[in-house]
């Protein structure tokens, strides 16, 4: 029985395989006129790093009523810390770096 089974496997994987190029679909080429390879240009943009201490988070203010005004000075350094911060961001985000 595993001599049957056997014999068929042979004749079913033999079946498939092709003499020469009578069995190729007419339309395909000759594999012998390779296409020539080109040289292909990608273009890699890569990111220039922000520095830690220029993304480190600034510290809310809060405080009671009473305290409004000290909370509004708080508030207004930290923002003015912020936007110092964004300015060196902005002369930073535009030179390129080299991989």
């Amino acid at each position: 029985m595993r001599a049957i089974a056997a014999a068929i496997a042979v004749v079913a994987l033999l079946a498939g395989c092709g003499h020469g190029r009578q069995n190729v679909r007419g339309d395909l080429p000759d594999p012998r006129t390779a296409v020539q390879p080109e040289l292909q240009v990608v273009e890699r943009y890569v990111y220039v790093p922000v520095p830690a201490h220029l993304t480190r988070p600034e510290p809310v203010a809060e405080g009671s009523l009473a305290e409004c005004p000290i909370v509004a000075r708080k508030r207004r350094a930290a923002l003015e810390r912020a936007n110092a911060r964004f300015r060196e961001i902005a002369t930073i985000q535009g030179t390129e770096v080299e991989p």
